[in-house]
């Protein structure tokens, strides 16, 4: 009999067996409810995934018989473009029928202007519809178009891109063909503008995206003959994805031309019959104002014009018309004293005849006295 005060114990043994079976009953519960809920949170972001996709590719609708292409642009690429320019695309499309299943396209460069490796790339054709982008070109073929089932394509030509190009197609029954293609550039433009400002020529000259020249030379032209502008500011730069841009500068005293000459530029390139043809010539502003003589006012000889280029010669007005006439040997046309008189080396040179100073426009004078 035991007393209520008493406390009991029962044996070690089977508390700790009553306390671990517990514990795991209560674990299992634990373990089931974790489980719950990572499935439930994963279905929760499944569809939330989902709905994403939908939203964003579902309104999408792809080109019959075409297979997906996401970021090739190959629909654009219909029409034969081999002759392009630097940074514009490149479209080569193949136009012949196949007549079995190919199961590989090689492609390869066998000519270029550059010194640089000529690239070589092939891709395996598993199925009828195949896209791939390889060497910065995308090969697209599909067997069930009606024509051009194979095409290739460069969104960006370069200036290596220029030469002449291999494919080879290999076909299941072991069988292959090749055919070749060219590709070059459209001739760059070429920008030539002059202008005054005070008693200097300005000259510019620039061509971008070229591929072929490499620098650029200015002339000045009098009647069949032509001499190089020594004294000019060239720039060249050079980007593979832009091709060349040169530019040439130059600042010319307008005592040195006279405005029957003229200025061309010139691109400095191998091709000389091209470089003739980009060859830019543009007319010298060297008079400013009225600097044209007009007898209208003075058709009895009384009137009298300097030449504009010449210090040595003038003109008379005659019957309304212009007399061209010169200073005796060592003496120049004087506008202010309306006559010849001798040299002054601050106003014209005697070596070249040209007006130190030049001529802003024409000047007449009346009552002569010729020396």
């Amino acid at each position: 009999e035991l007393d209520t005060r008493d406390h009991v114990y029962l044996p070690s043994d089977d508390v700790s067996i009553q306390s671990s079976s517990y514990f795991k009953s209560q674990k299992k519960k634990c373990n089931w409810r974790k489980w719950i809920i990572i499935i439930f949170v994963y279905s929760c972001l499944s569809v939330v995934a989902a709905l994403i996709v939908q939203n964003e590719y579902g309104s999408k609708k792809e080109t019959p018989g075409d297979p997906p292409t996401p970021s090739l642009i190959v629909d654009k690429c219909e029409n034969d473009i081999s002759t392009a320019t630097v940074g514009e695309q490149i479209c080569i499309p193949y136009t012949q029928q196949f007549t079995s299943n190919p199961s590989g396209i090689q492609v390869k460069q066998v000519s270029s202007q550059y010194l640089s490796a000529l690239p070589s790339f092939s891709i395996n054709v598993s199925s009828d519809t195949v896209s791939q982008k390889k060497e910065n070109w995308i090969v697209y073929f599909n067997i069930s178009r009606p024509d051009q089932q194979l095409r290739l394509m460069k969104e960006n030509a370069t200036c290596d891109s220029i030469g002449i190009y291999e494919i080879t197609i290999e076909y299941d029954d072991g069988n292959f063909t090749s055919f070749k293609f060219e590709i070059s550039f459209k001739d760059p433009q070429l920008k030539q503008i002059v202008t005054r400002i005070n008693y200097n020529i300005h000259v510019h000259c620039e061509m971008t995206k070229t591929c072929m020249a490499s620098s650029l030379a200015l002339f000045v032209n009098d009647g069949g003959s032509s001499r190089l502008i020594p004294d000019i500011d060239v720039c060249s730069f050079t980007d593979k994805n832009s091709g060349t841009t040169v530019s040439a500068d130059a600042i010319i005293h307008v005592s040195q031309l006279s405005e029957n000459q003229t200025i061309s530029c010139v691109p400095l390139m191998t091709n000389m019959e091209l470089a003739a043809n980009l060859t830019s010539t543009s007319g010298i502003p060297v008079c400013e104002g009225d600097c044209v003589p007009d007898c209208t006012d003075d058709p009895q000889g009384e009137a009298y014009f300097s030449d504009k280029n010449d210090c040595t010669k003038f003109y008379q007005c005659s019957n309304g018309q212009l007399v061209s006439q010169s200073c005796s040997q060592s003496t120049y046309w004087s506008t202010s004293k309306c006559t010849c008189v001798h040299f002054n080396d601050e106003i014209c040179n005697k070596d070249t005849n040209r007006f130190l100073s030049p001529i802003l426009s024409i000047e007449k004078c009346a009552n002569a006295s010729l020396a």
